[in-house]
C-alpha cells in the first residue's frame, strides 16, 4: 500500500560572515534565489540533515543555531523543518548551486523573493526572531 505521505525536507537559513547565503539551483531561472534545502535522510536528525546539506552544497562547515519552524509545501507533497545555521570555511558552489547572493540583514528585509513564499516567510520568521549583532 502506498500512502503518499509527505517528505521531510530540511532548509538552513545560513549565516556566514554576517551575511545571510541565497542560492539559486542550477535548474532554476536567473535571479531565482532561496536557501539551501535537502531531504531528511535515514538515522539522520533534521539538525545533522542541515548540516550536510550546507556541506555539500555549498563546501561550508556549519552549526545549526536554532529551529525556525515547520512548514507545509502542498504543491511538492513535502514538509519543510527549517533552521538558522552558522557556517564558516570557504564557500564553493558545486554541480546544484550556480550561484549564490549575500545579503546583509537589511537587504533580506526587502528581498523579492518572488513565487518563493515559503522562502519569505521563513526569512521573515527568522528576522522576527533574532537580534543583530551589535
Amino acid at each position: 500500500m502506498h500512502w503518499d505521505n509527505p517528505v521531510p525536507v530540511v532548509a538552513a537559513l545560513i549565516e556566514y560572515q554576517g551575511k545571510i547565503v541565497l542560492a539559486r539551483n542550477s535548474q532554476w531561472a536567473e535571479g531565482m534565489f532561496s536557501l539551501v534545502t535537502g531531504y531528511l535522510e535515514r538515522n539522520e536528525t533534521p539538525e545533522e540533515a542541515v548540516v550536510r546539506e550546507v556541506k555539500e552544497e555549498l563546501s561550508l562547515d556549519s552549526k545549526a543555531q536554532e529551529f525556525i519552524g515547520c512548514y507545509s509545501l502542498i504543491e511538492k507533497n513535502q514538509i519543510i523543518l527549517a533552521h538558522w545555521v552558522v557556517a564558516a570555511g570557504e564557500l564553493a558552489t558545486g554541480n546544484e548551486i550556480t550561484e549564490v547572493k549575500l545579503l546583509s540583514r537589511e537587504e533580506l528585509k526587502i528581498w523579492q523573493f518572488g513565487r518563493l513564499a515559503l522562502t519569505s516567510a521563513i526569512a521573515k520568521k527568522w528576522l522576527e526572531k533574532t537580534t543583530p549583532n551589535e
